[in-house]
């Protein structure tokens, strides 16, 4: 099951919520597992990060450019919908961050100055000899993230755990573009906000979508969702004390969060 948490926007404590959440289940012996999309490791893991190994790699197809063959027509350059192509000091830059292997540069290459290879363009590490559930992403220098890469990342999580297992995943809030493919692709989103008004826009364009839906929102607005018919939210105490705890690593105490989390664990474990 991978269990997605989307934070409307920065710190209202989405990453703690998760991190946390990834205690509870560890220690009631659900066996979860976590990987960070976007986000660093939460300080509450910090002291089991010892040695990273790669357990899966991110390909693509990517242009390759032979000087040689190249008259410098910039026909690859002008039909790439994707700005992909940079033709600088008579040298053509690929941008591999940018491409989205469409090849319609190496067919309208006359000069066969373009062809296509399987490139390396980031990995997924397991902390193997310490704590093997946590899962990272490393991409390479300048790769950004996009919709091919969250589609290949949760088909590799997809195929790499059985129904029984729970993957945490954690988002940026800054990647709102990419939410569809996520809800698309998840089997269970938590969203975490403080915006009636945005969640109301989430929840019409989203909820058709196959995942099961958990609206997590901030405690201090929890009365304004009720109000509004949303009584199926789940309100979440956020605190000083709670942020500082979250800074130094600590698991959350307050009984208020505790039972929280156990609503939303129990939402998780539902047949």
């Amino acid at each position: 099951m991978i269990v997605t948490i989307l934070g409307t926007r920065g710190g209202i404590g989405s990453t703690t919520l998760l991190s946390n959440l990834f205690q509870l289940l560890h220690e009631e012996n659900y066996n979860p597992y976590w990987i960070s999309l976007t986000s660093p490791f939460p300080s509450l893991f910090a002291n089991k990060i010892i040695n990273w190994e790669k357990i899966f790699s991110i390909k693509r197809n990517i242009p390759v450019w032979d000087k040689e063959k190249c008259n410098s027509c910039n026909k690859c350059v002008s039909l790439c919908m994707y700005n992909a192509i940079e033709h600088s000091h008579n040298d053509y830059i690929i941008h591999s961050e940018l491409c989205n292997s469409c090849n319609v540069c190496v067919i309208c290459c006359e000069q066969n100055a373009l062809k296509i290879e399987l490139m390396e363009l980031g990995e997924i590490n397991s902390n193997l000899k310490s704590e093997k559930n946590l899962l990272k992403l490393k991409l390479n220098d300048k790769e950004l993230i996009s919709k091919w890469h969250i589609t290949n990342i949760y088909n590799f999580l997809k195929k790499h755990f059985i129904n029984n297992e729970i993957c945490l995943v954690d988002i940026s809030s800054g990647y709102k573009g990419l939410w569809g493919e996520i809800f698309k692709l998840s089997d269970v989103v938590i969203l975490y906000t403080d915006d009636k008004i945005e969640w109301d826009l989430i929840y019409h364009s989203h909820s058709p979508r196959n995942a099961k839906l958990i609206l997590a929102v901030t405690k201090y607005k929890y009365d304004e969702f009720v109000k509004s018919g949303y009584s199926f939210a789940i309100p979440v105490p956020y605190s000083k004390e709670i942020a500082i705890n979250s800074i130094q690593g600590k698991i959350v105490k307050d009984l208020f969060y505790y039972n929280t989390l156990q609503s939303i664990k129990q939402i998780l474990i539902e047949k």
